[in-house]
């Protein structure tokens, strides 16, 4: 956590935890010049390791690490309980992507970037994702015709946000978490791609 020195450092040897968001109280412990360095897990367990340095206005910004440093979930970051994955259902349509994408680790963070209120599991061949809040489902398997075949219900259709956040990925030379950034500020955080001015995807802060 941030010290009295204006440093933000998150590590085993001070919070040994994760953080899904910036808590935003580390935004004004902070002082301009200083750093916050925390390892980052979502809900769907893609994990990255963030510095940042403390600007002006509150706001923090900066690359993830090209180290994968994982340490257990702070309480307060963790997602509701999971209900059963359930294959097949809602609408059927073909998958732009190949499901076992989210076995990769980057793939797997890069895809909790659209939908950070997804959970998500993996059993034989098939990808399992659910949003608990709305209710919203989606699998994806290999289709008996070639490629894939997805399932989506809900108000969410999370199987197309996956899709879009990982074409946009490939397309960019499917790179490591260290090619991303984040900006913090006290009222929204979010990713973005390459620089601050590229594609970005809001954090649930």
């Amino acid at each position: 956590m941030p010290t009295s020195t204006g440093s933000g450092w998150c590590s085993g040897a001070s919070i040994s935890s994760s953080v899904r968001t910036i808590p935003w109280p580390w935004l004004w412990q902070v002082r301009v010049g200083g750093t916050i360095t925390a390892p980052m897990c979502g809900w769907m367990g893609g994990v990255a390791f963030a510095h940042l340095t403390m600007g002006g206005n509150d706001i923090a910004q900066g690359r993830f690490l090209n180290e994968d440093l994982f340490f257990m979930t702070a309480r307060s970051h963790l997602p509701p309980p999971r209900p059963p994955m359930v294959s097949g259902l809602g609408e059927a349509r073909q998958s732009r992507i190949d499901p076992s994408i989210l076995q990769d680790e980057t793939g797997t963070w890069v895809a909790q970037l659209a939908v950070p209120q997804a959970q998500h599991s993996w059993s034989d061949d098939r990808a399992f994702l659910v949003d608990v809040g709305t209710g919203s489902r989606a699998s994806a398997k290999p289709s008996p015709d070639g490629g894939w075949v997805a399932y989506q219900s809900g108000p969410v259709r999370l199987w197309d946000a996956v899709e879009d956040v990982i074409l946009t990925w490939q397309e960019a030379g499917r790179p490591h978490q260290s090619e991303f950034g984040l900006t913090a500020t006290p009222d929204e955080q979010w990713v973005w791609l390459g620089d601050p001015s590229g594609p970005r995807w809001y954090l649930p802060a």
